[in-house]
């Protein structure tokens, strides 16, 4: 009964492994051959105004909290405020403005790289952990594949600003390299299960 068991769980991470990883280069895909198109439709501003609406409130949240409770912050905090959120307002914009991973130009377009990014990166490490003790080199080549395709556009579009398109780069090296890891780590365990057969 237990060996029942132990197969259909292996079973079930690989097909979860793999279906993380296959839903990393769809993302990838639809963002690299997609951008123009998404960003033609009605949707894309008021998706990048609820996306930057949001980053404001991760980031001022503490000052709308204190306007929402009726409080208010002190004298020198009060005056620091307005510089330190336009701060950070340039700075998101700066981040944004560059486009993070090298898409067209605009800001909803970088709204949409930064949302791009948010769905990336847990993907490909799910995967690649999810399949950590499994041979897979679906898994591998599906992963070095997103990377690949991820760093076309910043490369193409590289304009060296720091933060821009390099950081689509390194997130694709980033990815790449857990596809060449889990292609290292399945091999080896292919070699190792061939050495101990024999």
């Amino acid at each position: 009964m237990s060996q029942r068991v132990k197969p259909s769980r292996r079973n079930f991470r690989c097909m979860l492994s793999v279906g993380l990883a296959a839903a990393t280069l769809a993302l990838v895909l639809t963002y690299v051959l997609g951008a123009q198109v998404l960003l033609q439709t009605p949707y894309a501003e008021p998706a990048h105004n609820l996306f930057m609406s949001l980053v404001q409130g991760i980031v001022g949240g503490h000052s709308s909290m204190a306007q929402l409770h009726g409080g208010s912050a002190p004298d020198s905090q009060s005056q620091a405020m307005p510089e330190s959120e336009s701060q950070m307002q340039e700075m998101n914009r700066g981040i944004l403005g560059n486009n993070m991973l090298g898409s067209p130009a605009g800001m909803a377009a970088a709204g949409l790289a930064a949302v791009t990014l948010i769905g990336i990166i847990p993907l490909a490490a799910a995967a690649f952990v999810i399949s950590w003790k499994q041979r897979s080199f679906v898994v591998a080549g599906l992963l070095a594949a997103s990377g690949i395709i991820l760093m076309i556009l910043p490369l193409a579009n590289m304009n060296f600003a720091i933060p821009g398109p390099i950081i689509g780069v390194v997130v694709g090296l980033a990815i790449l390299g857990l596809g060449v890891a889990k292609g290292i780590t399945s091999a080896r365990t292919a070699v190792a299960t061939t050495t101990t057969t024999r």
